[in-house]
């Protein structure tokens, strides 16, 4: 039904106070009132046009991957195994280095990571042995704890070494051959 032929049923070519035009309006089947500004209106055909292309979206994404689940999974389950790999190789590098290794890769390249495992409170087992081990066969590896005293002390402010006579480099090298 159009809209001026439903006013012209409810008004009926007669000016009604508002109690009247509120009565006929509840009275009639073909009316109802709503606030457009409030946004609560819908026209049927959008929403009827709205809620297929709904259908047909959600549709098209059940058919799109059905897999998708699955390939969540194994992508959450590589990304923590290659965090628990990150972890246990830091753990397993700082050990290395607080062992006193001069170079830590180079101590590593020596060890067999294949005994070396790490517990849930992130204890590693199996590297002390090897590092011991290592430390008996290669101790170049690992820097040593005495001091070494330069062979040729040129006169200069060098740590740890000895004051010589006033005269520098021919006083230093006269002192290194005749001592």
């Amino acid at each position: 039904m159009e809209l001026m032929e439903m006013l012209k049923n409810i008004f009926g070519g007669e000016a009604l106070t508002f109690e009247q035009f509120a009565e006929k309006v509840n009275q009639s089947a073909d009316v109802k009132l709503g606030n457009l500004a409030g946004g609560q209106y819908v026209d049927k055909n959008k929403y009827d046009d709205l809620s297929k292309q709904l259908k047909t979206a959600n549709a098209n994404l059940a058919d799109y991957d059905p897999e998708w689940k699955s390939k969540l999974e194994q992508a959450q389950a590589d990304g923590e195994k290659k965090l628990n790999d990150y972890k246990f190789e830091q753990a397993v590098e700082k050990a290395i280095a607080d062992s006193g290794a001069a170079d830590v890769v180079s101590v590593k390249a020596n060890l067999d990571m294949s005994t070396i495992t790490q517990s849930e409170d992130g204890a590693i087992t199996g590297l002390d042995e090897q590092l011991e081990k290592l430390k008996a066969e290669k101790p170049f590896l690992f820097k040593s704890e005495e001091k070494t005293e330069p062979k040729l002390n040129l006169g200069a402010p060098t740590p740890g070494a000895k004051k010589t006579k006033k005269g520098g480099i021919k006083n230093a090298v006269h002192d290194f051959y005749n001592n």
